[in-house]
């Protein structure tokens, strides 16, 4: 009797990458909706360790609250319910959420030479990063946890903003009619238009944005600016949209949308050519946020997403972005690969509530603006 057909390998990269395109086209996507449709405490995070949810994570959890009308923030994994003395409502739907692990693998020999710098005739031992999931339901699913409570904050969304300006000292000029940022020897500056806000907070929405474009001087984050209509300006945006729906979800500011037909098509071209392009855009985007918040960490050995078991509960854990590339097939990785860590790193550093740390203490209420941007108008 013919043995049964295995079930397909799911292709973890591709279904993060397929329900991404969905929501662009549906205009559902973080970037594309603004953020205080829904009254969100800030981004997404895991209830038991207060933990942000990080890449790509971050953006299908918004998505869902979005689409769900969540107030509360709060995840949870099955395990984590029940040591709380909760339980998951009958019937509930669980959400994957994706991390990396990283496996040992054996090295090819090159050239008749150990990769790597082993013993000749030995094998080098390196790590791949393997894209896998584990599941959570929303706060709203379980019986028995404590009620959703806004934290308490000492500071505004917008004396954050300020911290920001006066801290990174970006080159902001007013005039014209468009917000923009020019690149390039002599220039390096933002331009915003002229009295052209109802509100402060809308205002804080678009400098947002082009000052993540302003992060990636190579003097600074050092990415690539390409010319309009390019591969390299369509992956930038993606980078800048992605980093201002993050910021403006941990400070509750509406998100502006002023999305172009060209920057939707453009992003979808990227996204249906390059299934792990999402990966690495929101790895940026994470990057970018952390840089301009003060608290970038260059640790090549932090991880992207931890599997919340591994965690400690006593305190909130600082996200950091996995300094990897992914894209390894899975499948040539179960070949080789030897056995998984025993042990993820723990983050090092603790997150407070909000868009912190900023790096420096937040302004008392009322601290002035600098001359050069005004955010009161």
């Amino acid at each position: 009797m013919p043995d049964a057909k295995k079930p397909a390998k799911r292709d973890l990269y591709q279904e993060v990458t397929d329900k991404l395109i969905a929501a662009i086209e549906a205009g559902t996507a973080p970037w594309q909706r603004p953020w205080q449709q829904v009254a969100s405490a800030g981004l997404p995070m895991n209830g038991a360790t207060s933990r942000e949810y990080n890449g790509v994570n971050a953006l299908l959890l918004m998505m869902l609250a979005q689409a769900e009308g969540y107030s509360d923030n709060r995840w949870f994994t099955f395990k984590q319910a029940s040591d709380m003395g909760a339980k998951v409502k009958k019937g509930s739907k669980s959400t994957p959420v994706y991390f990396f692990k990283m496996l040992n693998a054996l090295g090819a020999e090159v050239d008749g030479e150990p990769a790597g710098g082993a013993e000749p005739g030995g094998k080098e031992r390196r790590q791949i990063p393997f894209l896998t999931e584990y599941r959570v339901f929303h706060a709203t699913q379980i019986e028995g946890i404590e009620s959703f409570a806004q934290p308490e904050r000492k500071w505004t969304s917008l004396q954050a903003v300020q911290e920001m300006v006066e801290r990174l000292k970006p080159d902001i000029r007013y005039g014209g009619n468009r917000a923009f940022y020019a690149p390039g020897t002599g220039r390096d500056f933002i331009q915003m238009p002229q009295g052209a806000f109802e509100t402060a907070e809308a205002e804080a929405g678009v400098l947002f944005h082009e000052i993540a474009h302003w992060s990636g001087a190579a003097h600074r984050l050092n990415r690539t600016f390409g010319a309009w209509g390019t591969d390299a300006y369509a992956a930038e945006e993606l980078r800048a949209e992605i980093s201002s729906a993050l910021a403006c979800g941990a400070l509750s500011i509406a998100l502006p949308i002023d999305t172009h037909a060209a920057y939707v098509d453009a992003w979808l071209k990227k996204l249906r050519g390059d299934k792990f392009e999402i990966f690495r855009a929101a790895k940026d985007a994470r990057r970018i946020v952390d840089y301009l918040t003060g608290s970038l960490v260059l640790d090549p050995k932090s991880d992207e997403e931890i599997a919340p078991e591994s965690l400690s509960t006593s305190a909130p854990t600082l996200a950091r972005a996995q300094e990897v590339e992914p894209g390894a097939d899975a499948a040539a990785i179960a070949a080789v690969l030897a056995k998984a860590r025993k042990s993820i790193a723990q983050v090092q550093s603790a997150r407070r509530s909000g868009l912190a740390p900023l790096g420096h203490a937040l302004k008392e209420a009322g601290a002035a603006v600098p001359p050069s941007v005004d955010m009161s108008r």
